[in-house]
């Protein structure tokens, strides 16, 4: 099995001291990475299943408010609903920012209180509007699901990425690092050890020299 040894590491006894530090530091380091990447994980899941019940709602909310939305443009004719609609009070500002989860900022979506300025919609009070006062909660209330759905989304991305990121660096630490720091050290080690024996035979020898106990 071949060793990886860092480069330019000089195999002294405080080099290896320092390398032992640091497998201390990367060891803690990657326990910890690693069960952030674990807690990520978990909420990803959670948000996901989150997002599941959230995208059927949403859908199911659209999905009823198209058929009062039919039936007033075939009361009202779609040249008249048209009119209507371009009569009702828009929404108010939704504002854009950002939350934090699991320490990653992700989307934040801001709906205004009360959604709109106004109770009712500002068509005409003579215009044939029970279907389209129909249409006009359910779609309302459609499109506050889909902002939040999109914020959920947009959360469930950003996470993503940022599990990502912790994977590569928690696998670098584990595969790379830290494997590299414990060679590195062993290489010293043994480097050391080999040092000290070659001293102890050159002690030995110039001790049997002085005794005469060897020719030169």
């Amino acid at each position: 099995m071949s060793r990886h040894i860092i480069r330019g590491i000089r195999p002294t006894r405080i080099e290896l001291l320092r390398i032992r530090k640091r497998i201390v530091v990367a060891e803690k380091g990657h326990e910890l990475l690693q069960e952030k990447l674990d807690t990520m994980v978990l909420e990803f899941f959670r948000l996901r299943d989150d997002w599941e019940g959230l995208r059927k709602e949403t859908e199911d909310a659209f999905a009823a408010a198209y058929p009062p939305l039919l039936r007033a443009g075939m009361v009202m004719g779609q040249r008249g609903l048209e009119e209507a609609i371009s009569f009702t009070e828009p929404a108010g500002d939704i504002g854009m920012g950002t939350a934090v989860v699991m320490g990653t900022p992700v989307p934040a979506i801001t709906l205004p209180e009360p959604f709109r300025d106004v109770r009712e919609p500002g068509y005409a009070l003579a215009v044939p509007s029970a279907h389209l006062d129909a249409a006009y909660r359910q779609c309302e209330g459609a499109v506050k699901t889909a902002l939040a759905l999109a914020e959920l989304e947009g959360s469930l991305v950003r996470l993503a990425e940022q599990i990502a990121v912790t994977r590569r660096r928690v696998n670098a630490l584990a595969n790379i690092l830290i494997p590299s720091l414990y060679d590195t050290a062993t290489y010293i080690d043994d480097y050391l050890e080999e040092m000290e024996r070659e001293d102890i035979f050159r002690r030995k020898r110039a001790k049997m020299s002085r005794s005469g106990g060897l020719s030169l």
